[in-house]
């Protein structure tokens, strides 16, 4: 299946495998927006065609639960759809200041 990935910013990482047999692609952190509430709302600077009767599911990284960080709801889903940016949400559920910084892989 091909998905088509454009890049609405200049520093986005187009996502690839990081080993042969991975279930996912890693999504990479371009801006960071911190609202008043506690949620990180990272950019990733991409767009994706996703084919028709298709989804794309965005989880957090394993190594995210290490910094007491979830996804905000719990699964991000891209419907076939959907032509703008993708974001990722993640809120702070511990008492320690995140340091995720552009370029880091978040989901």
């Amino acid at each position: 299946m091909e998905v088509k990935i454009k890049k609405v910013n200049p520093s986005a990482t187009i996502p690839v495998y990081s080993k042969s047999g991975d279930a996912g692609m890693d999504l990479t952190a371009v801006t960071l927006q911190v609202t008043d509430e506690g949620r990180y709302i990272y950019d990733t600077g991409l767009a994706f065609e996703i084919p028709e009767g298709y989804v794309g599911l965005v989880f957090p990284r394993s190594s995210i639960s290490k910094m007491d960080l979830l996804l905000s709801n719990s699964v991000g889903v891209i419907d076939s759809g959907y032509r703008g940016e993708v974001k990722v949400c993640l809120l702070n559920t511990g008492q320690v200041p995140v340091t995720i910084e552009a370029g880091d892989r978040i989901a």
